[in-house]
């Protein structure tokens, strides 16, 4: 196979896209978070630069240990972010295709939605935490309500953006709703229900950085919450650093998985 051909593959041109993607922010949140640190003039003992944090993960004798622990309650956050990030998209998807079928229920439910998500979470989450208790279910749940109503909001749009003229020919030829759905509909909302899942990945982590400050006190949202308090800055940042670069990472793979499914779906029917 050719390297044109290699290249020109959907699959290769979102690999590299990926790694021209991260290569670019890493290089941003560097070059925005040293300006930071020069412009607002705080004291080393609280913001540490992009060197003390290469400092306390990599040359620093503890480095090890330093990474160790990290690593341990990231884990432990990406799995609290998993779980909200699955039960969160599944209602989303659940409710948009209730949506979907329903104007009516729609109707009816829509403005009631939009209102509770204007709700602080901060707000909300204790209340959570008394009903469902300080575990995985409780963590599950505060992380599902920060990912589903933006989800929602952008799932329903994606199925209602279909175009008019597909909708109305398969209409014309006696097409069900279901359908209708599931030959138009569906596959012109695939790449807005993969932003959906984009935008969710972000937001599931502060839904698991949030249960854990205020129900498990485990994982990275225990760990940096202890560590401010203590005045560990340094395991603070580096904390910190690491949750946004492993984000990115996140990101960036659901982005690969979208173009692979959307390289799937338009291939010649």
């Amino acid at each position: 196979m050719s390297n044109a051909t290699l290249t020109g593959h959907p699959v290769t041109r979102s690999a590299v896209r990926t790694v021209v993607t991260l290569t670019g922010a890493v290089a941003a949140i560097v070059t925005v978070w040293t300006i930071f640190l020069r412009v607002v003039e705080v004291s080393p003992f609280v913001a540490k630069s992009p060197g003390d944090v290469v400092t306390y993960l990599f040359s620093a004798p503890e480095a090890a240990a330093n990474r160790s622990a990290i690593i341990s309650d990231l884990l432990r956050t990406l799995a609290d972010a998993a779980y909200g990030y699955l039960l969160g998209l599944a209602l989303a998807a659940a409710v948009s295709l209730l949506f979907y079928f329903s104007r009516t229920v729609e109707s009816m439910f829509t403005p009631t939605v939009t209102a509770v998500h204007a709700i602080p979470m901060v707000t909300v989450a204790p209340i959570l935490v008394l009903i469902f208790g300080r575990g995985a279910l409780a963590t599950a749940v505060i992380g599902a309500v920060v990912v589903v109503v933006p989800a929602l909001l952008t799932m329903l749009h994606g199925i209602r953006a279909a175009p008019r003229a597909d909708l109305d020919m398969l209409t014309a030829f006696g097409g069900s709703t279901w359908q209708i759905f599931r030959k138009v509909a569906l596959p012109h909302a695939v790449p807005t229900w993969f932003a959906a899942a984009r935008v969710a990945v972000t937001t599931s982590v502060v839904g698991a950085l949030l249960a854990e400050w205020l129900a498990t006190g485990e994982g990275l949202g225990g760990q940096m919450l202890r560590a401010a308090n203590e005045f560990q800055f340094d395991r603070l940042w580096a904390s910190v650093v690491v949750l946004t670069v492993v984000c990115v990472v996140i990101y960036q793979v659901v982005a690969v998985a979208e173009d692979l499914v959307a390289a799937r779906m338009s291939a010649p029917r």
